[in-house]
């Protein structure tokens, strides 16, 4: 008489034999697929004399620990105390959905006889002593299978490489910043699949772009996370206030300036970028200097903290103090050798970077009034130059798309190193991008933030001695003064040497030259993306919005 389903639990102790009857997909698109299995081993267990339980589920072979496979199959297997006879509704379910270590498991159980394998609709049944034949038609299942299982999966890689080279499309959760959408538009026909894209979260993006802000302005992944937090800024994960760790992944994305990450490979994605690529670029400058530069001292605030490195072999200058309560020194750490470093007072320094780096672009005061009103005045010179420049970047642009076919035409000599290839292209491509941006900002005109932010540049530049040298302006305040006109300082234990950017330099040349209509000029031309910038700049936005903060 055919026995009814029972419980698993209630079998592993019997000792006689059972079925255990096993109905699974690997994807949740193919539930559909249960009902099906399961009527197929139903019939197939009432025409048996032994009780059996039934299992189903959704999971794939190919990912994971294949935790409920084992909770549900091998667990059981392997705690009961009778032989059990493991059901597959055909050989490709068990082929497919089992992993290799673990139809190993199953080989190793077939020959102690614990188990048997049965595939009724495949006429299809194992057991210890079974035949040649049937061992080889297991086999043979087996080996199709799995060749099914990798051009399945080798399709699917093909389809996700498609995706993201040819249409600059995510195949994965959107990061934070951004939400995924349905948009309810069909690729190919009434039953196929919706097509998805990704938009900026509009509660979320400027949380994402303060972010950038405040790193690119030195601060440490900490400080980011508490800023983060202030102004309510929640992980995407759990709903709670954003941890550290995602802080940091997020600050080394690219998705958000225009890259997507895949497979170790950078490439152009379609949706909307969060940052410009400048902005990009600084951060991870950032990144790269703090990764380079964290001591002990880390957590204390100096003056040239993170702003100055040794001129002799390039590595970090420390600070210490206060000594007797005020007097801070300055040191190399050596970590390239050791070349007989001494202690230096900071004032010692502070003196030489007033005098000759604050000094070399101070604007006199009586210049102020006429430099000002220079910057107002139209200029039909600086519309013939933006229109030499949109002519040139357009042309390298057309060229760069010439090179990059020819590349791909002449592939076949890549064949030893393709990664020199890819390299090749991410850098043409790069370049490609910086180059439209250039050119939309050239279009965009931003006369009124050009105004804005060129004027607050000439009136900190006439004041910054004066902050640098003031006792009651915070340390703070000075290490943000010191970044802005500054690419780069270094002490060689009795003198500073500095790379000042290049409105900074501008501003100095021109002082020397007394040539002040020339750098309204360089202001409107060669300068002009540098103090368009500005508007984003942290540490310049720190003393210019707040100039009465000490």
């Amino acid at each position: 008489m055919p026995h009814s389903e029972q419980q698993i639990e209630d079998l592993i102790t019997t000792t006689e034999p059972w079925l255990l009857l096993v109905a699974r997909v690997s994807d949740p698109m193919q539930i559909d697929a249960l009902p099906a299995q399961k009527k197929r081993l139903f019939e197939y267990a009432s025409r048996q004399v032994r009780p059996y339980a039934y299992v189903e589920f959704d999971e794939t072979a190919y990912k994971g620990a294949r935790a409920v496979f084992r909770k549900k199959v091998i667990d059981p297997i392997l705690r009961a105390q009778s032989l059990v006879v493991v059901t597959f509704d055909k050989i490709d379910r068990f082929s497919r959905d089992s992993s290799s270590d673990e139809r190993a498991l199953f080989g190793k159980l077939l020959k102690q006889g614990r188990i048997e394998l049965h595939f009724p609709s495949d006429n299809l049944f194992i057991h210890r002593d079974s035949p040649a034949p049937d061992l080889f038609r297991l086999d043979i299942g087996v080996a199709l299978s799995s060749y099914y299982a990798s051009t399945t999966r080798d399709n699917v890689k093909r389809k996700f490489e498609e995706m993201v080279e040819d249409r600059g499309e995510w195949i994965a959760k959107a990061p934070i910043g951004y939400r995924n959408i349905d948009t309810g538009v069909r690729r190919d026909g009434p039953k196929s699949r919706t097509i998805k894209d990704i938009k900026p979260h509009d509660k979320i993006r400027h949380h994402v772009v303060l972010a950038f802000e405040l790193r690119s302005a030195g601060m440490s992944y900490a400080v980011v996370t508490k800023q983060l937090r202030r102004v309510g800024m929640l992980s995407s994960e759990k709903g709670r206030p954003i941890p550290k760790r995602q802080v940091e992944h997020l600050l080394q994305n690219p998705f958000y300036m225009g890259q997507m990450r895949y497979r170790g490979r950078l490439y152009p994605h379609k949706y909307e970028p969060l940052i410009p690529r400048w902005l990009w670029k600084k951060v991870q400058e950032v990144n790269e200097r703090r990764t380079a530069a964290r001591t002990k001292y880390a957590s204390k605030e100096h003056i040239y903290r993170d702003s100055i490195r040794c001129g002799i072999c390039g590595y970090t200058v420390l600070t210490d103090g206060p000594k007797k309560g005020k007097y801070y020194y300055l040191k190399c750490t050596e970590y390239g050798g050791s070349h007989d470093a001494k202690w230096a007072n900071e004032n010692v320094i502070s003196k030489q970077v007033a005098e000759r780096v604050f000094g070399s672009f101070r604007i006199p005061e009586e210049r102020l009034p006429s430099l000002l009103q220079e910057l107002e005045q139209d200029s039909e010179e600086v519309a013939r130059f933006h229109k030499d420049q949109l002519r040139r970047l357009r042309a390298e642009h057309s060229q760069i798309d010439e090179d990059i076919k020819e590349m791909f035409r002449d592939r076949h000599r890549f064949t030893i190193r393709p990664e020199l290839f890819d390299e090749l292209v991410a850098e043409k491509t790069n370049r490609q991008a910086d180059i439209n941006e250039d050119i939309g900002e050239i279009e965009s005109g931003n006369e009124p933030q050009f105004l804005k932010s060129a004027k607050e540049l000439v009136e900190l530049a006439s004041r910054a001695q004066d902050l640098f040298l003031n006792e009651d302006v915070r340390i703070s305040q000075k290490n943000k003064l010191l970044r802005i006109p500054l690419s780069n300082l270094t002490w060689d234990g009795e003198n500073i040497d500095f790379e000042l950017k290049d409105t900074y330099a501008a501003i100095s040349s021109c002082r020397k030259n007394e040539n002040w209509r020339a750098l309204v000029h360089k202001f409107r031309t060669d300068c002009r993306d540098e103090i368009l910038r500005l508007k984003h700049d942290p540490n310049f936005r720190a003393l210019v919005d707040q100039p009465q903060d000490t």
